[in-house]
Formats: C-alpha cells, sequence, structure tokens
C-alpha cells in the first residue's frame, strides 16, 4: 500500500494502527503514534504487550544520527541464581514470580516524549484508557491465544479477573474490559511515567508482585533508567542497515546479512541458496548465544562477531562443510516470540521502529490486580550457570531478543522493519529486506511466505510455512528437520514495513496478514 506521507504508522492490530494514524493526520510525531498505538496494544494486545513490558526503539531524526533508546528493564536486585537454585530450580522459571524482571516500556515512552513528542503524553494516551474502561472485542490473535492457555490463566486470579466471565475463558468478539487498567492509565496521564517508577501506581504493583511470590521491590522500579546509546550497522547491498546493541540480540542481523554478502547469497526463499543460508542463519545464532548478556557487567565484543577476517573463514567453513549437521551449541534459554513490531514516519521525517514485548505468551502469566498490570517474563531469558554471560544477578538487564531495524541510504533513511518471533527476529527481518531489495512492494514482502531456524542443543530444525515452494522445502528438508506450519504460525513472526519511494513524499508500506493490523 502506498500513499502521500503525512506521516504512516503500522503495527499488528487495526485499533492501534488507526489510533496511531489520526495522530499523525492531527500533526502528530511519529513518536506521539507509536506511544498512542502502544498504549492501546497494552489494552488490546495484552498476550504480546502490556504496560508491564520491556521495549528496544530506534529513532532516525530528520536531521541528525539515529539514536537508540534501551527500555528493558532490570533483575529486582534481591533475586539471585543462587535464591533460586536454593529453591530448587534448575533454570529460571518460564512463568511465575520469578521471572518477572522490571519493566521498561512505560518509562521510554515519557524519555522519547520529552525529545520527539509534539502532543499532550494525556492526549495520546486517552484512547487506550477509553478502551480499558468501555471494553473492546478479543481480536482473533488474542482469542487464540487465550484458548491455548485458558488451563493456566485461570490459576492467577488476576488474569481470572480479566480474561474470564463466569469461569468461561473470554472467545473472539467478546468484550474485554480492564477497569484497574484503565484506572492505572489515568494516572500515568495525570502524573507521568514516574507513578510507576517511584509513584503510587509503582508501590502498588510491586506489593502485589510480592503478594504473588516476587522479590520486586518500589525501589527496582524507581531506580530504573531509560538510556540512549548508538546503534549498531552494517553495510549491506548499498544501504545502512541499523539495530540496537547488547543486550539486544540485534548483532545477529548484521552478522546473517554479512554471511550472506561473503557468500553471494540474496534470497532465502530461493531453492539453491536455502540450505546454505540456513547455515549461516545457525551460526549467528551459536554466536549470539555464546555472548550475549548486558553489557555493563559482561564484554560482549560485537566488533569481533562482525569482524571481516572471521566471517571470511566462516563463510568458507560453510562452503566447505554445506549445510552439514553442525550443531548450534547449547542454546541460550528459551522465549516466546509474544511481541510487537511498530514502524512510523512522519511529515518531518522522523522515523521510528519500535519492539515492545512480556517476552513469553501474557509474560510471566501474573496480573497484578490492584493496577491491572499484566507482568513480563524477560527475567526468563537468565541463566543460573555462572559459566554463562546472561547469569542471573540483581540489577542486570537480561539479554534481549527485541531489536528494531532502519536502513538508511547516504545519511537518509529510506525504511524501516519491525517483527515479533523472539530469537527468529533477526532471520525474519532478513527476509523482508531481501524481498524489498528484489523489488517487492513492502505488503508483499511482509506477507510471503518464510521459513526459521529453531534453536537446540544437537541439531537444527526448520519450520516452514505451508506456502514455501516444494523445491526450497525439500532443499531444507534435506539438510534439517522441517516442520511444515500454517501461515500464520507465530514462530514466522508478525512483521511491519515502511519504506520509501521513488516518488519524493510518498512512501509505501506492509502489515504482515499473520496478524490483525492490516488496513
Amino acid at each position: 500500500m502506498t500513499r502521500s506521507t503525512g506521516g504512516r504508522i503500522v503495527t499488528p492490530d487495526r485499533r492501534a494502527t488507526r489510533t496511531g494514524q489520526a495522530v499523525l493526520e492531527a500533526g502528530g510525531s511519529a513518536v506521539d503514534a507509536v506511544i498512542a498505538a502502544s498504549a492501546v496494544l497494552s489494552v488490546v494486545y495484552p498476550q504480546n504487550v502490556t504496560l508491564g513490558g520491556d521495549t528496544w526503539t530506534l529513532v532516525a531524526p530528520p536531521s541528525g544520527d539515529p539514536i537508540a533508546v534501551n527500555g528493558t528493564g532490570r533483575a529486582p536486585a534481591a533475586l539471585s541464581a543462587q535464591l533460586l537454585i536454593d529453591q530448587g530450580h534448575s533454570h529460571v522459571p518460564g512463568e511465575g514470580p520469578h521471572s518477572i524482571s522490571v519493566p521498561g516500556l512505560v518509562a521510554a515512552w515519557g524519555d522519547l516524549h520529552r525529545s520527539w513528542g509534539s502532543t499532550a503524553l494525556a492526549e495520546l494516551i486517552a484512547p487506550a484508557r477509553d478502551l480499558a474502561a468501555d471494553g473492546s472485542p478479543v481480536a482473533p490473535a488474542l482469542a487464540r491465544d487465550l484458548a491455548k492457555l485458558a488451563d493456566v490463566l485461570i490459576m492467577d486470579a488476576g488474569c481470572a479477573d480479566v480474561f474470564f466471565s463466569d469461569g468461561v475463558v473470554l472467545a473472539e468478539g467478546d468484550q474485554l474490559r480492564q477497569p484497574a487498567l484503565a484506572a492505572t492509565l489515568d494516572r500515568i496521564a495525570a502524573e507521568g511515567p514516574t507513578t510507576l517508577y517511584g509513584g503510587d501506581v509503582g508501590r502498588r504493583y510491586a506489593d502485589g508482585l510480592q503478594r504473588a511470590g516476587s522479590v520486586i521491590t518500589a525501589d527496582d522500579l524507581a531506580r530504573h533508567t531509560t538510556d540512549r546509546t548508538v546503534p549498531l550497522s552494517v553495510r549491506y547491498a548499498g544501504l545502512d542497515v541499523l539495530t540496537t546493541p547488547p543486550s539486544s540480540q540485534g548483532f545477529t542481523l548484521l552478522k546473517i546479512l554479512r554471511l550472506m554478502a561473503e557468500l553471494g547469497l540474496d534470497d532465502p526463499a530461493a531453492k539453491d541458496q536455502a540450505a546454505m543460508i540456513m547455515a549461516a542463519v545457525a551460526l549467528a545464532g551459536q554466536e549470539r548465544d555464546a555472548i550475549s548478556a548486558d553489557p555493563e557487567f559482561v564484554e560482549v565484543d560485537v566488533d569481533a562477531v562482525l569482524a571481516a577476517d572471521r566471517v571470511a573463514a566462516q563463510a568458507e567453513a560453510i562452503r566447505r562443510e554445506g549445510a552439514g549437521p553442525t550443531p548450534v551449541g547449547e542454546p541460550a534459554p528459551p522465549l516466546g516470540g509474544d511481541t510487537v513490531g511498530m514502524v512510523a514516519v512522519d511529515s518531518e521525517g522522523l522515523w521510528v521502529s519500535s519492539v515492545q514485548s512480556v517476552a513469553g505468551t501474557f509474560g510471566s502469566r501474573v496480573l497484578e490486580p490492584s493496577t491491572g498490570i499484566l507482568a513480563h517474563n524477560r527475567g526468563s531469558g537468565f541463566s543460573l550457570d555462572p559459566r554463562r554471560p546472561g547469569h542471573l544477578t540483581g540489577g542486570r538487564r537480561p539479554p534481549h531478543t527485541l531489536m528494531p531495524s532502519l536502513m538508511r541510504r547516504d545519511g537518509r533513511t529510506v525504511g524501516a522493519i519491525a517483527t515479533m518471533g523472539g530469537h527468529n527476529q533477526p532471520f525474519i527481518i532478513t527476509q523482508v529486506l531481501s524481498r524489498i531489495l528484489a523489488g517487492d512492494h513492502p505488503q508483499q514482502a511482509v506477507g510471503a511466505p518464510r521459513w526459521v531456524v529453531q534453536r537446540g542443543a544437537d541439531e537444527r530444525s526448520v519450520l516452514a510455512d505451508e506456502r514455501l515452494e516444494d523445491t526450497v522445502r525439500s532443499e531444507l528438508a534435506a539438510a534439517a528437520a522441517t516442520e511444515t506450519v500454517a501461515m500464520n504460525d507465530n514462530r514466522l513472526g508478525h512483521a511491519h514495513a515502511v519504506w520509501t519511494t521513488d516518488v519524493p513524499g510518498q512512501v509505501g508500506w506492509g502489515s504482515d496478514p499473520r496478524a490483525d493490523g492490516g488496513d
């Protein structure tokens, strides 16, 4: 789809997209639009994003250098690997109170708004507040996840109160009402994000989570900071491809692109390229799992991973060994791909690429009832093994899957891609970018069949969209265990893109048909 740019935003839900687009059309900035859409998604897409989640966001001003905004939280100060080991855990739980880390999303709203917002924060939050108070229909994607996890969610009193009616889980089209969340949004609108980070909302949120068994405190929330840093970038196919630095996995995208360039490969959906690209993706994932960590505590040597001589040697090994059974190594703790990607550009040329998440589906599955905030389970990305760089330590940020991307040419931003998909995000972005560079419209690129490499200690496995050509699936199956899945399988991601066109003042955009955001 293409339009004259008074601006455009793309999200995975129509209500969020329409809210953000209305902000742009009223003269708001791309950051305003993303905040408004994020707030709506936190109400209507709680399986993927809530006020209790995190974000990594890239911002490219019309002039000046792009900026990476780290809106991710840290482990509670009192949470440690030894505490969990003493309680009998062999790994950080994937759900429940000990999977919860400090949420960074709402603080990031404030940081982004102070620099690039032009519309009052209360005005941006108002549509989400109304949806929470008045109710909104359960979307198809939310209905699917509620049905899958009903037996788990009903065990938590907060989730049972919000997602069930008379003991029956909500279905598609049912009204989802969240009065406590509406009240929290009112407080944020009136007082700003500090109400969650040192204020009354934060105290009630921490107290409620402690009653559920968490060690998080109001002081943990008050100590939270949103950090700004320099994006990572590599040159690829005439573009500068930008993404987020550690603790994000963004460097994995850059490694895949460098390996593909070194191997002379450019099309993951081509029969004679798929198996070798699979080997490159698996190798990049192995390196990610080996070094991902909080760079404030552990050196994460991205320069070494992306060094030209290292890439050349690894590419030669892939040529020599083909897509043979090179193991991907011990995987990092698994995380779901339950995330939202949003991309936006405004009439002034401000670009935003943002990924926001509760980590796994419905995060920790702990909903704090007094605030209506569903807590994420990002802490499950830590390891209890002290030899691993992502070792659980109080005050550290966990290794993070979130990784928005921007593309620039000659110092000018020309495109943005963001996706859900957990550890598959780097390769999903690679496939969308490859199709756009081959001439596809962004809508074709995000909706096209794709495949992803699953992680495991002993062998690679592949998930392949049922619409992939038989020859490509056969090539993948010859090299690794391959499962054919429906096109809307969440593990294939929900990718969204905005891209400039050859016509000045126009952009094209793509909204993944796997999600609910098309307009």
